[in-house]
């Protein structure tokens, strides 16, 4: 007999083909959803601000706003997911995502107000691909910020990102572990329940 978890209502048994099939494909769906999501939210930043201090301050709000809500509830997803490790993936993928979108937004919201801001104007596009060369610190040098503005926010993401990748897989790996001892505990309190119905027989 399966047991519920009284934490979470996740059957204590071990997980079944089907159990996989449905979690891998929540996981392909939501990373979907997540990249739909970046999209708006770099769609969302207007062409034609007002100010050229507003836009960037308004869009980076909402932006680090998101991900702070996205990042705790992928964390409680993977200390009460069947499937952790998966869970787990997931989260790195869309956390590291997220964080580029932040300043993408920025990058692009830079660029609207000033279009010599950087080498070549940006759009939603080229604004994530630039984000994503600082995080790998490729350095390909197509484009590079020229204002004081553009090259400020791009030292403030080099900074972050000496810390953000460290920490994040930190963070995402502590709550696998316990996403890991918590489906142990309740694989345990399954198996227990199962002998004493069959000790009752």
């Amino acid at each position: 007999m399966t047991v519920l978890d009284p934490l979470d209502g996740i059957p204590s048994s071990k997980p079944s083909r089907r159990d996989y099939v449905v979690a891998l494909t929540g996981t392909l769906v939501r990373l979907g959803l997540g990249t739909l999501l970046i999209y708006v939210m770099l769609m969302l930043v207007p062409s034609t601000p007002d100010g050229r201090m507003a836009a960037p301050i308004a869009v980076a709000a909402i932006g680090s706003t998101i991900y702070i809500l996205e990042s705790r509830r992928q964390l409680r997803r993977i200390v009460h997911s069947k499937f952790p490790g998966l869970m787990a993936g997931e989260s790195l993928v869309l956390l590291a995502a997220m964080f580029l979108a932040v300043f993408a937004m920025i990058y692009v919201s830079i660029s609207y107000s000033d279009t010599s801001a950087f080498t070549e104007p940006l759009d939603a596009f080229t604004s994530y691909y630039f984000a994503l060369t600082v995080l790998a610190t490729v350095g390909f040098g197509d484009i590079t910020p020229v204002t004081t503005m553009a090259r400020a926010v791009t030292m403030v993401q080099m900074a972050l990102d000496l810390v953000f990748v460290a920490l994040l897989i930190r963070v995402v790996s502590s709550a696998a572990r316990k996403g890991l001892q918590h489906r142990g505990k309740a694989v345990a309190v399954g198996a227990d329940g199962h002998e004493g119905q069959s000790a009752q027989h």
